[in-house]
């Protein structure tokens, strides 16, 4: 049957093996690519001219400055901060920390000056180094601080301006007031003289947008942002939901519960201390898979009833195994007067598991039994394989040019994206500043309310980029892969095919070329379907995302259940597509044909694919049906 499938009676008539005069397949399909890729070409061009990655790694502030470069003002940027050389400034300080990032760019992202609105945002500046020192209101009193509380945090920003020249406030201001000589009327003495309290002209009541913090808390730099330490967040923060907002914050960028001072020591520390090991271990691991696949044609019986033995001994036993562990929880809970809720849904809870363990054993059980006359087959088909393999050793360091291909793929992606991150457009934000202060001592301090930030805006077409560049990272990395498999089918069908083995020559190269000089559209064709199945994963991953907190259990279900029917499909494709790309391997037809052919052997030998599929899923064993 698979014969009549795979070859006309005139293939019958000179079974010569794999096809020797190819043809072009797919030849749109490889043009589609060719221009698809083009274009992500010229989308990386724009990145770099507007884009700048640097932002995402040094941070920036609230005038567009990037910390530790020299900046250029943007174009029609008013903010008179803006364009600031950062060279000596390479670390970055939230005014805030409760508004760290992604929060401050969404607050400033969804600003709409038109509708009005009074917002005020925290201020982000860059300082020379991270704040060592811990000041907040409350520590007036601890400290018998004789002048008011509220001219506490101004008093000891100018202390520590004039005595180790750390800066924590908006750039050039205590500057300026020294240079005004309104300096030393700030003081730790003389303040209950003056007319106002400078706290409360200095420092905002609302948003921390300056000109210096409300509070300042001790932090270590990581990432290029000054991150507090969390012992410290507690000392500074008496509020409850503010300090559990801030340490929020501080997970989502480190993702660790640890604190800030930790995170980098922990991580440096495992890998100095365990360095040798990691490498002993993956070079033994790649040493022993090797020897594994080159002694495969003889040890391979041996592997094959082992698996199977081992196989069916676990299937008697894990079920055995879960319906004790059932029936102990069942007689304690049976021994017991007072039955909690909890401990009768335990007992449930076990029987299920255990009645699912024991039906999934019981099925594999049955194949095993049904199947072993084909165990000989497998065996036969693993001896072959090992033997191909040692006869075509160079085969065994394709794995490791693919995953430097698909890397080097990944990291130039990476680093494109990057530049798309980074690709807005520097924007004016102009708001209101309130002070607890009245209008006659914001006058006599020389304090002005107004203020202008820059933040980046989006283009409008940002979301169609993302998704055009998302794509082609799927199509790109499932094209490598396509690629290999083909290439390596080709090598396999050309030993196996050719009695006299000497007559081989160079079966990888041979089969690489293959690809590349007739069926590129073939495995451009393929990987396509698998990447467009893989973006719209994505997409219901993220509607699945921002629907998580919705009140509809309905609507949860069914975004589960559309998941897992693309996955089960995903999957399936994955499978015609590989065996697809081993019958153009074998018989240089187009995606389409030989996607027929394959679903045609699926349908008429179910049994012999069952058991390939269980025991020996190689291209081998493909072979050896189409030639019966």
């Amino acid at each position: 049957m698979a014969k009549e499938l795979f070859q006309s009676k005139e293939d019958d008539k000179e079974d010569t093996g794999p096809l020797k005069n190819r043809s072009c397949t797919d030849i749109i399909c490889v043009l589609i690519f060719i221009v698809f890729f083009g274009g992500m070409g010229v989308l990386a061009y724009f990145a770099f001219t507007i884009g700048d990655p640097w932002r995402i790694v040094n941070g920036y502030d609230s005038f567009g400055n990037t910390c530790g470069r020299a900046n250029v003002a943007g174009v029609n940027v008013t903010s008179n901060f803006a364009g600031r050389d950062l060279t000596d400034y390479p670390y970055l300080m939230y005014f805030d920390p409760s508004v760290m990032l992604p929060s401050t760019l969404t607050t400033l992202a969804n600003f709409d000056t038109d509708a009005g609105a009074s917002i005020e945002t925290t201020m982000m500046v860059c300082v020379k180094k991270c704040p060592d020192f811990t000041y907040y209101d409350g520590k007036a009193g601890e400290e018998g601080e004789e002048n008011s509380v509220r001219n506490y945090m101004m008093s000891r920003y100018v202390s520590k301006f004039k005595e180790e020249a750390q800066d924590v406030c908006e750039y050039d201001f205590l500057q300026n007031l020294k240079d005004d000589g309104k300096l030393d009327t700030v003081g730790t003495t003389g303040l209950t003289a003056a007319t106002f309290n400078y706290d409360q002209v200095y420092i905002t009541n609302m948003g921390s947008s300056g000109p210096c913090p409300k509070y300042v808390i001790e932090s270590e730099p990581i990432l290029n942002r000054c991150i507090p330490m969390a012992d410290k967040i507690e000392e500074a923060i008496s509020d409850e939901d503010t300090y559990e907002e801030i340490v929020d914050k501080i997970n989502d960028i480190l993702g660790t519960n640890v604190s800030a001072s930790e995170v980098m020591q922990y991580a440096m520390s495992d890998v100095m201390n365990s360095y040798r090991e990691i490498a002993v271990m993956c070079g033994a691991s790649l040493v022993i898979s090797f020897i594994i696949i080159l002694l495969l044609g003889w040890i391979a019986q041996i592997m094959i009833y082992a698996i199977a033995i081992l196989a069916a001994v676990a299937c008697i036993a894990g079920p055995a195994y879960f319906w004790y562990i059932w029936y102990t929880a069942k007689q304690t809970l049976d021994e017991q007067t007072f039955q909690l809720q909890s401990q009768i849904d335990n007992v449930e809870t076990l029987m299920i598991y255990a009645i699912i363990i024991t039906v999934v054993c019981v099925i594999v059980l049955l194949l095993i039994i049904f199947l072993r006359s084909r165990i000989g087959l497998m065996v036969t088909l693993f001896k072959e394989a090992g033997f191909m393999v040692m006869r075509m050793i160079v085969i065994l360091f394709t794995p490791i040019v693919l995953a430097l291909f698909i890397i080097a793929w990944a990291g130039l992606w990476s680093f494109v994206s990057g530049y798309i991150y980074t690709a807005g457009t520097a924007t004016d934000l102009t708001f209101e500043r309130s002070y607890n202060g009245d209008a006659a001592a914001l006058a006599t301090a020389g304090q002005e309310t107004e203020i202008t930030m820059v933040y980046y805006k989006d283009h409008d077409y940002i979301l169609y980029v993302w998704l055009y560049h998302l794509f082609g990272l799927y199509w790109g990395t499932e094209f490598f892969l396509a690629c290999h498999e083909m290439a390596i089918a080709g090598a396999f069908v050309q030993f196996y095919w050719t009695r006299d083995k000497s007559k081989v020559h160079f079966p990888v190269l041979t089969g690489i070329w293959w690809v590349f000089r007739y069926h590129l559209g073939t495995v451009a064709f393929g990987s396509c379907i698998i990447a467009i199945i893989q973006l719209i994963r994505t997409i219901l991953a993220y509607i699945q995302n921002k629907t998580k907190d919705s009140g509809s259990e309905i609507v949860k279900y069914l975004l589960m259940c559309l998941q897992c029917c693309l996955w089960c499909f995903e999957k399936v494709m994955k499978f015609i597509n590989r065996n697809a790309y081993i019958y153009t391997a074998f018989k240089g037809s187009n995606f389409c044909s030989s996607c027929k052919k394959v679903f045609g052997l699926l349908l008429s030998t179910l049994s012999g694919w069952v058991s390939s599929t269980v025991w020996a899923p190689s291209s081998s064993s493909w072979a050896s049906s189409w030639s019966s």
